[in-house]
């Protein structure tokens, strides 16, 4: 019975696909309107016609349902202008993912060895069905695109990213996370201007050695596992090679308020049961978590997608954010003489996940902020805004962000399966980042 279900439950998600055609001839506000009725629809009506028949709650509701229509929703808002961008990732969502899910139930085979609930099948599936969809749907949608890259190229990178980021256990609902991270994607590859080449001269190589030392020293100094050094020296050197030492710099300023923070009074977080796992020792989803957005957006600098002042705003206040949320979590857990919820304002203990403190706060906003006007101070030139607007800008992302998260940990701590920290890290840095690139382009508007 739950295999009849699943599979009926994905021929609709499929079936829905086909709807992305429709956007070449509706406006963006016709498409919108028509999206945010399915969603009323799903949420309303679909749960008393079919119910359990297709939800996989036993009530008969089910968030992925609701989630499909308010994700086309959001993509043809966020591409009023680019219907081929929404059309392709809402034919990701539908043909790549509906068909990954058919093919891992009805074929079978061996699994994922990082995630032992998907398959092979499956994930091969989600790329080539997701690859073809996007590309003819978007083809149809939007003949003559104005970008360097064609559709198919767009269509087989985005279809490959939204398959590796559907294959993780994020435990969160696929119709959440692979149209964000297909239309964060699609938004980045649409705007590149050429292809990311590495800078390897003479002051890249000294920074690439002291790169190199700084990993191995950690090592040796048992603030990161072996496999965090490698992971830290493989990003730095990304941001060395493709953004420039001024990035890097700022990197080694999280590193070392990090890794002061969380050396900060151990022994008594030990004894509280508060302290990080492994002695403090950070592996490669620590690194991959709090520098990888700020990795990918230093490939998007060297490639020259959209304002370069924008991308450098938003890599300073991705590590900023990091910053600030290991600083506000390791000292509120500290010195922290009252821990409430970001939300309800309700008091609850010390290492309660989401909770946060006053004191926790403030010293978050200082290390983040600290950190984001050392990495303005030293791209000034690259951000072409003044000091104080730019340490302005990248430290509110940074207090937002860190709010945001601990938010969604309040949410996190209510699941029967919590979603895993390094997950929450990494958006809480995608948000800093986010959130930095709206703030500048709201200051330009202005």
């Amino acid at each position: 019975m739950a295999l009849d279900r699943e599979v009926l439950r994905k021929l609709v998600h499929v079936a829905f696909g086909f709807c992305a055609l429709l956007l070449r001839w509706l406006s963006p506000w016709q498409a919108a309107a028509l999206a945010a009725a399915a969603f009323l629809y799903n949420w309303l009506v679909l749960p008393h016609l079919f119910g359990t028949r297709i939800a996989r709650s036993p009530r008969g509701t089910d968030l992925g349902i609701v989630l499909y229509p308010a994700a086309v929703f959001f993509l043809i808002v966020l591409f009023p202008g680019d219907p081929g961008v929404a059309a392709a990732v809402w034919a990701i969502m539908a043909f790549g993912d509906g068909g990954a899910t058919l093919a891992g139930r009805l074929i079978g085979g061996p699994r994922l060895p990082w995630n032992r609930s998907k398959s092979v099948a499956g994930s091969l599936t989600f790329v080539l069905a997701g690859s073809v969809a996007a590309w003819q749907v978007a083809s149809f949608v939007q003949p003559d695109p104005p970008y360097a890259a064609g559709w198919i190229s767009l269509a087989v990178v985005t279809a490959i990213a939204c398959a590796i980021a559907e294959s993780l256990d994020l435990r969160l609902d696929d119709n959440f996370v692979v149209p964000l991270v297909g239309a964060l994607l699609l938004a980045a590859l649409t705007r590149i201007s050429r292809e990311p080449e590495p800078r390897l001269g003479g002051t890249e190589l000294l920074w690439l050695g002291a790169n190199g030392a700084l990993a191995l020293g950690g090592w040796l100094g048992r603030s990161v596992t072996l496999s965090g050094a490698a992971g830290g020296f493989a990003l730095g050197a990304i941001l060395i090679a493709f953004a420039g030492w001024e990035l890097y710099v700022v990197l080694v300023a999280f590193f070392v308020v990090g890794t002061a923070v969380t050396r900060l009074g151990w022994q008594k977080k030990e004894a509280a049961g508060l302290a990080q796992e492994r002695g403090g020792r950070r592996g490669f989803s620590h690194a991959w978590s709090n520098v990888g957005v700020a990795a990918i957006v230093s490939l998007l600098i060297a490639a020259e997608a959209g304002s370069l002042r924008a991308l450098w705003l938003g890599a300073i206040a991705a590590l900023a954010t990091a910053t600030a949320d290991t600083t506000a979590s390791e000292i509120g857990q500290l010195f922290g003489r009252r821990t409430f919820l970001p939300l309800s304002l309700r008091q609850v203990p010390r290492g309660t996940e989401g909770a946060i403190s006053l004191e926790g706060t403030l010293a978050g906003a200082l290390a983040g902020g600290a950190v984001g006007a050392l990495g303005v101070a030293l791209a000034h030139d690259r951000i072409a805004v003044s000091f104080g607007a730019g340490t302005l800008i990248v430290t509110t992302a940074a207090i937002l962000a860190s709010w945001l998260e601990s938010v969604a940990g309040s949410w996190n701590r209510n699941r029967s399966v919590p979603v895993p920290n390094g997950a929450l890290n990494f958006f809480n840095t995608l948000a800093g980042a986010l959130i930095a690139i709206a703030l500048y382009w709201g200051a330009v508007a202005l």
